[in-house]
């Protein structure tokens, strides 16, 4: 039995409600157990005998045909979303000129959509894959970890690379709060 965390992208942003119970009863209907959910985004805990991908397909299909869209959600294993909140190569107590930073992992569809964004990112803001730069980024298989100012989140070059038609689909973006509280929703 693996220990997985679920996140389910666009969910209660642009007018797609869905209740975490109601998310919640619709994923352990399609057959995966310990399910819970953490936050209203679209964080799923559960366990399941099934691989990573299978587990994948598997509630997409049951996300979407119980809710009536293309659900897009990225499976990783809770040892994985440990090992990629200790592998965060920002300083989360940073701060810029007065003001925290904001620490984002972004899951994607694969490397190449890593790749994509921080070219694309490189062309714009060649500064950004510097470590001490305002607002940073670094890929790692196939994530994408950011830190911006608090309150710039949404003006931030990366985000709105990501937010663009090419890549929108392909990735959702957790705080490193929120993967942290993930971890300790678990270990309860």
């Amino acid at each position: 039995m693996n220990d997985y965390a679920g996140f389910l992208r666009g969910i209660n942003v642009g007018g797609r409600r869905i209740a975490m119970a109601d998310l919640a009863a619709c994923v352990e209907s399609a057959g995966v157990r310990d399910v819970g959910t953490v936050l209203a985004t679209g964080n799923i805990l559960f366990a399941a005998e099934l691989a990573p991908d299978a587990a994948r397909e598997l509630l997409e299909t049951a996300i979407g045909e119980r809710f009536g869209f293309a659900a897009r959600l990225f499976v990783k294993t809770l040892p994985e979303v440990g090992e990629l909140v200790a592998a965060c190569p920002f300083d989360r107590s940073a701060e810029y000129q007065g003001h925290p930073a904001h620490t984002y992992v972004t899951f994607t569809s694969g490397p190449d959509v890593v790749h994509a964004a921080l070219a694309r990112l490189r062309a714009l803001e060649p500064d950004a894959l510097e470590r001490d730069a305002l607002e940073r980024a670094a890929g790692r298989d196939d994530v994408v970890y950011w830190q911006t100012p608090k309150g710039t989140t949404l003006e931030n070059p990366l985000a709105r690379i990501l937010a663009g038609a090419r890549l929108k689909e392909h990735h959702t973006t957790r705080n490193l709060n929120t993967l942290e509280k993930v971890l300790a929703a678990r270990s309860r």
